[in-house]
């Protein structure tokens, strides 16, 4: 797990061409269905910084509104295109994650994790989502640290960590075990993240949060969101939100700086297969 392997360019090319695959039919039905969506994460910061990727970025990441997903989720649940697969984490018992993810069938995209669970790591988009936060400060405390431990229960209940700091292998893997033979299911687990989550999904609240992102994340306001700004990416017209500035500040500081040259990659995956794509 502790080895880095990195991509040659012709691979990370490759690879975000499959990707762009995923991504212009994610937006064929947010388009469709009039869903709101964002440009999120590093995607968002290879938006406004490169029009496009961050050169050496190896996936496409976007975020929308817990209604929006959830309208989302329905159509995919229902009438999705046969070479996709959509995953939330409620609709397979070994994945791990609390966002969406689209992936593209007969593809391959295999982490550390792979041998861990019962599906096959496809090549993938990750879709966010949007939480409301209440405008009680107690309220806001209590949503924070509940959802922030049903999160990582929610990982540890399916996988099993290994770590450099031999101290938090010891903690995890322990909980890892403990959850194992504890009458819970992680399925148990996954409704009451996901309740914890959503919990003022129906209520006037002013800020929003990436739940699992919230420690690296801070809240932000919906206005920092909404109206929808327009921007390039990849020569396609995607959303990106009203303050972004404000969103990639929060995330990356001095974003428009890049990093030093040696920073600039990412980690390859154990095993890649780009099928017939």
């Amino acid at each position: 797990m502790f080895k880095s392997k990195r991509y040659d360019d012709e691979t990370l090319k490759h690879l975000q061409q499959v990707q762009m695959k995923i991504f212009k039919y994610f937006l064929e039905i947010c388009e469709e269905h009039d869903l709101t969506y964002f440009m999120y994460a590093g995607s968002l910061l290879g938006t406004v910084r490169h029009e496009g990727f961050i050169p050496w970025d190896d996936d496409i990441d976007v975020i929308m509104f817990r209604d929006d997903f959830e309208k989302l989720n329905n159509i995919l649940e229902n009438n999705i295109d046969k070479k996709y697969r959509f995953f939330n984490v409620l609709n397979e018992e070994t994945y791990h994650y609390s966002w969406g993810r689209i992936t593209l069938k007969d593809t391959l995209f295999k982490e550390w994790w792979g041998n861990q669970v019962e599906y096959t790591p496809n090549i993938f988009l990750d879709i966010f989502i949007l939480d409301n936060v209440p405008n009680n400060k107690y309220k806001w405390f209590v949503q924070k640290w509940k959802s922030f431990i049903l999160n990582q229960l929610t990982i540890y209940s399916i996988i099993k960590y290994k770590n450099e700091s031999k101290l938090k292998e010891i903690i995890q893997q322990s909980i890892y075990y403990l959850l194992k033979i504890l009458p819970i299911s992680p399925k148990t687990i996954k409704k009451k993240c996901v309740e914890t989550f959503s919990k003022y999904q129906n209520e006037d609240c002013d800020r929003v949060c990436d739940f699992p992102s919230e420690f690296f994340m801070p809240v932000s306001y919906k206005t920092d969101w909404l109206p929808v700004k327009k921007a390039k990416f990849e020569g396609l017209d995607v959303n990106i939100p009203n303050n972004y500035d404000k969103i990639l500040t929060m995330d990356f500081n001095n974003y428009m700086e890049l990093p030093p040259e040696e920073s600039r990659f990412n980690t390859a995956p154990k095993e890649i297969d780009f099928g017939e794509y």
